[in-house]
């Protein structure tokens, strides 16, 4: 029989209970200072960060003609660009609740970055996907943030740092075939990918550097060192190269202060080096060596052709100070991209990635349609490349449509579907290479975000940098927003396909149960005496959870959060 689960067995899970009757308090019942206005909940002075409330509102504003065209695949956005994004009309529903004043250009400026507290449970299994550094376990999940911002001149600092605990509840695992503490690893690949299905048996807290971060501009480029989060690409659910999922991790970087005009296309581009770091339960152990990675982003817009952005990037995974990373390797993202046995490039330990994207407006009338490729380590020659194109490859599409609704309000109509299931020379043991050859990590099909090494992986800290549901699977996700002067009202109803029989076990002839998650997600966000009050409700279904015959499991996912200064 299926089996449902959402029960009241602990102190922690009667607070689970009294923060969801909160929460419908605080959404339906309260009506003391309701609609108060109060001090704007974001200056433009701050920045802008990766998934922010402000940066999802300018994206639409752009698509209802509201605000300038610019460069929306390569993100976080440096603060001395966040001028040019700004609205150029005042007839739009936030215009009272955020402060788009770009302030004195070289003047100073400082504040605090507004605090962020954040509650969170899940009733069953972990979820949660592009939410930052968090990692939201079973139970209850908590998350905190505070920091300030000075401006002055050529120079922005911004200090931010977040943390975050998780009651980290017991839930069923997937057998891995592992023992000990390994029995957490992931699922599908064990020893070849640092993605725990669970960290450990106790409560699991972390600090991160948050939205920290150093910019320093100079004549044509912008200079840095960041923990922040980034995105690169035009996804909104499933950033297939670099996304929010993670959070932000070390690095530093070069790139254009603004667009480069070359006549025929003006281009911008963004460099970095940077230091993801292992979990503490990563199947590597620290003597193999740190990670490095380099990565570059070019986007360029075409002359003549309006809100046309075409975009490519490249992602390489390596080891220092042991491993096989040189100093020459500094540039490597600039280098070739066939397998060479005899020489030194496209060494086997490292793991490279490459995307290719664009994103057509069309503001006349309100619509974005948008789509991304990713193809995961090298290719062995030109001819591997014609027969296979789509060999160890991921691809998103997706669209956004506004309308202008009654009075200043706007509705969004948006889709977004994610396809990376494994190749089929990879599935049902036709071509399971690594496993006849007894290399670490055999089992399964590669897919993307691992490496055949099993030494080097595109994670951080126990989380996919790109999206997890892009791990070896497929997705959709169909949304509408509301937004109005009060804030904004969210429904998303989505589909994730995490694993299918035929990735997990050799000799079959095709796939006989999936594990799949289908739900529902109902958000709203206020304002309120200048805070940004958030809830969200998430109701799941997991079917044949685990690759379990008829283990459907039910989740709900209850979150509440507040940013700003309530008092």
């Amino acid at each position: 029989m299926p089996r449902y689960r959402f029960a009241v067995d602990s102190p922690l899970g009667l607070l689970r209970l009294l923060l969801t009757l909160f929460i419908i308090y605080v959404t339906y019942g309260s009506s003391v200072s309701l609609w108060a206005q109060g001090d704007p909940t974001w200056r433009a002075g701050e920045g802008l960060l990766v998934g922010s409330e402000a940066e999802r509102y300018l994206r639409v504003l752009q698509l209802a003609e509201k605000a300038p065209l610019y460069v929306w695949t390569m993100r976080g956005i440096a603060p001395h660009e966040v001028p040019a994004l700004l609205p150029v009309s005042t007839d739009h529903p936030w215009r009272d609740r955020m402060d788009f004043t770009a302030g004195r250009p070289g003047g100073l400026e400082f504040g605090w970055v507004r605090p962020k507290a954040e509650f969170l449970s899940n009733s069953a299994y972990p979820f949660g996907e592009n939410d930052g550094a968090m990692w939201a376990g079973r139970g209850l999940t908590a998350v905190a943030g505070v920091g300030g911002f000075l401006s002055f001149g050529l120079l922005h600092i911004r200090l931010a740092p977040e943390g975050f605990w998780t009651e980290n509840g017991n839930f069923d695992l997937a057998d891995n075939g592992e023992s000990g503490e390994a029995v957490y690893w992931d699922e599908r690949r064990p020893a070849a990918i640092d993605q725990p299905q669970r960290f450990g048996d106790q409560g699991y807290r972390r600090l991160s550097l948050g939205s920290s971060a150093l910019h320093v501009k100079l004549p044509g480029v912008t200079l840095g060192v960041s923990g922040a989060g980034q995105q690169w690409g035009p996804a909104l659910h499933y950033p297939l190269l670099l996304g929010n999922n993670a959070g932000g991790f070390l690095h530093i970087f070069g790139q254009t202060s603004g667009p480069v005009d070359l006549w025929a296309l003006r281009l911008q581009g963004r460099y970095l080096l940077g230091w993801p770091n292992q979990s503490d339960f990563s199947p590597v152990g620290t003597d193999a060596g740190r990670q490095i990675v380099t990565g570059a982003t070019v986007v360029m817009v075409p002359r003549g052709i309006d809100g046309l952005e075409l975009g490519l990037a490249r992602f390489i995974h390596n080891l220092y100070p042991d491993g096989s990373f040189q100093g020459r390797d500094i540039l490597r993202v600039f280098t070739g991209v066939t397998y060479d046995f005899m020489s030194d490039r496209n060494k086997p330990l490292e793991n490279q990635m490459a995307s290719l994207f664009f994103r057509w407006v069309f503001p006349g009338a309100g619509v974005e349609v948008y789509g991304e490729l990713i193809k995961e380590d090298f290719q062995r020659d030109l001819r591997h490349t014609i027969e296979e194109p789509d060999d160890l490859m991921g691809r998103v599409f997706g669209f956004q449509k506004v309308w202008q609704r009654s009075g200043e309000g706007l509705a969004v109509l948006r889709g977004e579907m994610v396809n990376a299931q494994v190749h089929h020379s990879e599935r049902f043991g036709r071509l399971r290479l690594w496993d006849a050859a007894g290399i670490t990590g055999g089992g399964g099909p590669i897919t993307l975000y691992m490496h055949h090494s099993g030494v080097v992986y595109h994670t951080h800290l126990g989380q996919i940098l790109g999206s997890p549901t892009a791990y070896g699977g497929a997705g959709w996700t169909l949304g509408m927003d509301f937004f109005d002067e009060s804030g904004r009202w969210t429904v998303d109803l989505f589909r994730a396909l995490q694993s299918e029989f035929s990735q997990i076990h050799t000799g079959t002839t095709g796939p006989e149960i999936s594990d799949v998650i289908y739900g529902l997600k109902l958000e709203g966000m206020q304002f309120r005496n200048g805070v940004e009050w958030t809830v969200a409700l998430t109701p799941s279904l997991n079917l044949n959870r685990n690759l379990v015959e008829d283990n459907d499991v039910f989740n709900l996912a209850v979150r509440f959060s507040i940013r700003g200064f309530p008092w």
